[in-house]
């Protein structure tokens, strides 16, 4: 039996690990659980025999194939059999992965520090757990919230359950709901400045603790906040201002993370548990077991909630938790979007800076290979938010001057006011282009198969649906230069020559009075800015349905509309009446002054008497031109009251509504965002480019 031992080369061969590769999958064919169980027996062995035949030829090639065949035993087994598997896993739980979750092929991650945004633009990325499976390279984010502050009075808020991630195939995320709330009443974060970045603490903390959105969040929850007033400066007095034993930086960033028992059935079952406490305190889960149980005791009210309905109960989810705070479930620590900008290696990062094909090889295929699908998109907000909209700037001040307008207003209001409006997306399906060729532009595809509008009533559990389309896609186009380390293929900056033969050229346009002019004309300005587009375009998929309520808002808005556009139009004649009157006033006075002192004198007492009969006829001209200027306002209103009537207007939109039912095609709009490139031309770096 030893005899195979003595003979030249089996040394060799046995230590290159064909001899166990071979061994284990025949071990793993027995058991009827092998690897690459579609490729027959044969075929394995002769393929890994053939490959060890041409590499023992060569040194070098042998210990790559040394190198590669152990590494696959490992995962063969691992993949094949129990015992490894678990004494794999038993180790990684004590030795290697101490901070994190390791059950079967699973790696579990909770407890996660926020991803905090502290530039102008402020919000907060929560993820509440992370799994990833090895076996399968899937990896899924559970409890996914974020809040961002979009201008002072204007928050939203998203939320979705699951996100699964497959990598290098497709991403799936389950239904998003997305709140914009408006208001001191409704947003989290208002007492944040926009548009300023928060002074940092110490730039070597890289775990953030009682931030100001943090406070803001944790507030916004529970009405309180109890913590230190700042942990960072306790720990320093504490110290004595020395580094403490377990100071937050990268080495510690994940030392709070909860680890699980090392015992395998009791670690699959704090895994399963600690998942499902995450469902079942999710807000959505929450707001679905609610509507439930209010639909049940609820069976007297007309157009109440079908649960059946996946898509009204999607609306109707999105409306109940329009209130809650934006981000339900805020962690104690955060990792700042300024801090990971920073860098300990600047010279790496300089040289990174130098090889922006790098970045195109890389995102091209990640972008190429991640095609998205969202289950569905739901956007809900608050009808008050849209009533105070609505009064600041429409109505302003014209309700209390006209009776009319007044009535609309109270009409429109009743109801907006006491409703939740949601617009919500069927299955959405994104990809996106990154090119390798600057030559060409960025693109993102976005296609909806359904688009619905909802109006929410209070409890909830009643709604009506206003709008409904057959779908609709949008297209992004965003040029390769405004992506991160490619400032050195900007457009370059126009000069005075080439502005004035522009300005020429438009000047040209404008007396042929071709169409291009005003393109031409927005080319100029945007030159002169120095600015760049990134261009959109959305289209409608029709037909489309509208509902009889929604038909009686829009005819009460326009004839609102036509009624504030005719007092406006009045307002301006009289403000242009009386500047003339004023200025004719003027230049009589001025002309009067010129006149000599003894002229005056004679003048006055030969024509007293005819002076004071033109200033009795000016007065009464004024006051007849005033009266008259009114009267012909009141008539204008009584006259556009009885053309522009509801009935009127909504036969006309009726018209225009049915002809929608039954058409086919597609409804459209492209426009251009204009972006700034004076910032990122000041921040350009010198060095020029290895790889551009």
């Amino acid at each position: 039996m030893l005899g195979p031992l003595a003979l030249p080369g089996f040394g060799r061969w046995l230590s290159s690990g064909t001899p166990v590769l071979a061994y284990a999958v025949l071990l793993g064919e027995s058991h009827h659980h092998r690897i690459l169980s579609f490729v027959p027996v044969w075929a394995m062995f002769a393929a890994v025999t053939l490959t060890y035949a041409v590499c023992s030829t060569s040194w070098l090639l042998y210990l790559v194939f040394t190198g590669l065949c152990w590494p696959t035993i490992l995962v063969t087994c691992l993949r094949q059999f129990d015992a490894p598997g678990r004494l794999a896993r038993r180790l990684l739980r004590k030795v290697f992965l101490r901070n994190l979750h390791f059950i079967n092929d699973q790696i579990g991650l909770f407890n996660i520090p926020a991803l905090e945004i502290d530039t102008e633009v402020k919000g907060l990325f929560v993820v509440r757990a992370i799994t990833l499976s090895i076996s399968t390279m899937t990896l899924v984010a559970h409890g996914v919230e974020a809040g961002i502050k979009l201008s002072d009075e204007i928050e939203l808020a998203i939320q979705t359950d699951k996100v699964v991630v497959r990598l290098f195939r497709d991403i799936h995320v389950d239904d998003v709901y997305a709140n914009v709330k408006g208001g001191d009443w409704e947003v989290t974060f208002g007492d944040l400045a926009y548009g300023k970045s928060e002074p940092s603490g110490d730039p070597d903390d890289f775990i953030a603790r009682d931030t100001a959105i943090l406070r803001a969040a944790t507030t916004a929850l529970d009405g309180t906040f109890s913590r230190p007033k700042r942990a960072s400066t306790m720990v320093r007095t504490m110290t004595a201002d020395r580094q403490p034993v377990e100071a937050q930086d990268q080495s510690s960033a994940f030392s709070s993370v909860k680890t699980l028992s090392s015992n395998e059935t009791l670690a699959n079952r704090e895994h399963e548990e600690m998942i499902e406490m995450i469902y079942e305190t999710s807000l959505i889960t929450q707001a679905k077991e609610s509507l439930r149980k209010a639909v049940k005791q609820d069976d007297e009210t007309p157009g109440k909630l079908d649960l059946d309905n996946m898509n009204d109960m999607r609306a109707a989810v999105c409306a109940h938790i329009h209130n809650s705070p934006s981000i339900p479930h805020p962690p104690t620590t955060s990792i700042r979007v300024s801090t990971l900008s920073k860098t300990s290696y600047p010279r790496v990062k300089e040289f990174l800076h130098r090889l922006p094909l790098l970045y195109r090889l890389m995102l091209s295929p990640l972008c190429y290979l991640h095609h998205t699908k969202l289950q569905s998109v739901t956007v809900a907000g608050s009808g008050k938010w849209l009533v105070v909209l609505m009064r600041k700037y429409l109505f302003k001040h014209y309700s209390s001057r006209d009776s009319e307008i007044r009535k609309l207003e109270e009409r429109i209001s009743a109801w907006y006011e006491d409703a939740t409006f949601a617009l919500e997306l069927g299955p959405v399906s994104g990809e996106a282009s990154f090119p390798v060729s600057t030559k060409y532009d960025i693109q993102c595809h976005l296609k909806v198969s359904d688009v619905l509008a909802y109006r929410v009533l209070p409890a909830a559990t009643q709604l009506e649906q206003v709008v409904r389309l057959g779908g609709g896609d949008a297209l992004l186009t965003i040029p390769t230069f405004l992506f991160p380390h490619h400032e050195h293929i900007f457009p370059p900056m126009a000069t005075e020559y080439e502005l004035l033969e522009l300005e020429a050229r438009v000047k040209q346009m404008e007396e042929e009075g071709t169409p291009e002019a005003a393109k031409a004309r927005r080319e100029l300005r945007q030159r002169r800015k120095d600015q760049a587009n990134m261009r959109i375009s959305a289209h409608a998929h029709l037909p489309a349905r509208f509902h009889q309520h929604l038909l009686n808002f829009v005819a009460a808005l326009v004839k609102a509309t036509k009624l504030i556009e005719r007092d406006n139009a009045f307002e301006e004649a009289k403000i242009t009446s009386l500047h003339h009157e004023v200025e004719s006033l003027s230049s009589t006075g001025t002309a009067g002054s010129g006149d000599t002192a003894d002229t005056t004198m004679t003048a006055k007492s030969n024509n007293s008497g005819f002076r004071d009969f033109m200033k009795k006829v000016d007065t009464g001209l004024k006051t007849t031109s005033v009266k008259t200027v009114e009267g012909m306002r009141k008539a204008g209103f009584s006259t556009l009251s009885a053309m522009a009537n509801d009935r009127w207007i909504a036969a006309l939109v009726g018209k225009v509504t049915r002809k929608l039912e039954s058409a086919q095609g597609e409804v459209g709009y492209s426009f251009d965002v204009p972006i700034s490139l004076d910032e990122a031309r000041s921040k350009h770096e010198s060095p020029s480019k290895l790889l551009p």
